[in-house]
């Protein structure tokens, strides 16, 4: 007979055990498999506020591992299949998850790095994509998370967006939810040969009625011909209707961007309809006159009280005309252009005291941003883009504003401008010894600066440094909270 190490004979019990092991472990799996998925259907997938998933399996550790006693150490032998679903559940969801992609802070949404954003996104689809194939128990798991986000960077024809939104209609078998019930975040971003709006735009090729319970809409379509004509698309009143009609109680972010020129009129009676709505953007608005005939076509108006109650920031063109002046009590951020019409000028007034960030386009040739910091005395955030022929006399009021906390200012041409606000650092930074911003703690500067004249923002910066004052150079800021 022949003889046996030490070592083979406990490689040998060791293969016995987790074969043996592996035997249990399928025999009792086809119950478990289908409990698991009664409850997983059941189930919103993600774990509520405040709790854990691991605490429901007090199971979860001895119970669930087998122990192996060798000569020289313990030897720890466990599955993923013997873990508990909710706790695999909440292992794929830390895998895969994109917080700020459903994050509408308005501090996060104004410094959204949006290309880094898209790129998170990316990479957790093809994460979920390659879980999904793991096992047929992966495969449901991960079936709830799988359609959260639908981006889409490429135009590939009317009629596979129309074929992609019938398969997101359709039920998975055994689950009573639909694909596109799934669907948080829907982001259109890409070029398209097209110069005018057609009906499909209406339903964007029928991705909106195919998925209802969208928290974000981001429609950023680019047209190959607008773009060497220099023209933009308006957008129909029917498909601002469909928003409103859909998403009045769900969605918490609209970004109509692009080249697509929205309707002001549309813009004021879509968002009379919304409850949930944070975050507004909309690049260009157009003002034209309400159509008496398709004006009663609106319905789901809000009561004064209900409509916009959440809304805090509001971004791009919309402020540029007209607007109805309604309360808003949560506002906290606002973009503006030079010239602002009155309606605008009462809706500071009246929300004066919660609006603490502007983003403002300054231009050489009207200088109104002083009289609107002297309206906004609790304003702790200002976003200005860099100006040609300006300075910061055309920006700062000439007293105090006693608030101010942080300074951000965009770069969108090149930085050797002889007149600038980046170069007239020097006179931004006279104020702040004469006390005249006691209490700014912060200068950002976003966008690219040549490296020439990058060496003598940091000799100033070290002046800043002296007066408590931080310098940041974030050339991963950009300026889209205006006209992107």
């Amino acid at each position: 007979m022949p003889m046996q190490t030490r070592s083979k004979r406990l490689t040998t019990r060791v293969e016995q055990v987790e074969r043996s092991s592996c035997v249990e472990r399928v025999e009792g799996s086809s119950q478990a498999l289908a409990k698991r998925s009664r409850n997983l259907s059941m189930s919103r997938g993600e774990p509520d506020e405040g709790s854990s998933p691991v605490t429901h399996s007090p199971d979860l550790f001895l119970s669930r591992t087998e122990l192996i006693h060798g000569s020289s150490s313990d030897i720890y032998c466990a599955s993923i299949n013997t873990l508990p679903v909710e706790l695999v559940r909440y292992i794929i969801r830390l895998a895969t998850e994109v917080p700020v992609a459903f994050d509408t802070r308005s501090e996060s949404v104004l410094d959204e790095d949006r290309d880094e954003t898209r790129r998170l996104i990316i990479e957790s689809i093809k994460t979920k994509s390659s879980l999904s194939i793991v096992s047929k128990l992966f495969h449901v798991l991960v079936d709830e998370y799988l359609y959260e986000i639908i981006l889409l960077t490429k135009f590939s024809g009317c009629e596979s967006l129309r074929r992609f939104a019938a398969f997101l209609r359709k039920n998975r078998r055994g689950d009573a939810r639909s694909r596109g019930d799934r669907v948080r975040r829907l982001e259109l971003n890409f070029r398209i040969d097209a110069d005018h709006w057609t009906t499909s735009w209406d339903s964007l090729w029928g991705l909106l009625p195919a998925c209802p319970n969208l928290e974000a809409i981001l429609f950023q379509p680019q047209s190959l011909l607008t773009w060497y004509l220099r023209g933009t698309i308006s957008c129909s009143e029917q498909f601002s209707r469909n928003i409103a009609r859909r998403y009045g109680g769900t969605l918490r972010r609209l970004e109509i961007g692009g080249d697509i020129r929205f309707p002001q009129h549309c813009m004021q009676r879509m968002l009379a309809c919304m409850d949930s709505l944070e975050v507004i953007y909309a690049r260009r608005v157009a003002h034209r006159t309400l159509n008496p005939s398709t004006s009663k076509q609106w319905t789901g108006t809000l009561p004064v009280g209900d409509r916009m109650k959440h809304l805090h920031t509001i971004l791009g063109g919309i402020l540029r005309s007209e607007v109805a002046v309604s309360p808003l009590p949560r506002l906290r951020h606002v973009s503006l252009k030079t010239f602002i019409p009155p309606t605008v000028l009462d809706l500071l007034r009246l929300h004066a005291g919660s609006i603490v960030s502007l983003y403002y386009e300054q231009t050489r040739s009207y200088a109104t941003l002083p009289a609107i910091l002297e309206t906004l005395p609790n304003l702790e955030h200002l976003l200005v883009r860099n100006c040609r022929s300006t300075a910061w006399d055309m920006v700062l009021p000439t007293q105090a504003h006693s608030n101010l906390r942080i300074l951000t200012l965009f770069l969108d041409f090149p930085s050797y401008e002889e007149r600038s606000m980046l170069r007239d650092m020097k006179s931004l930074l006279q104020r702040v010894e004469e006390g005249r911003l006691p209490q700014l703690k912060k200068i950002r500067l976003g966008g690219s600066v040549l490296d020439e004249y990058r060496q003598g923002l940091r000799k100033l910066g070290e002046t800043w440094s002296r007066l408590g004052i931080t310098w940041e150079d974030r050339p991963d800021l950009k300026a889209w909270q205006g006209s992107l």
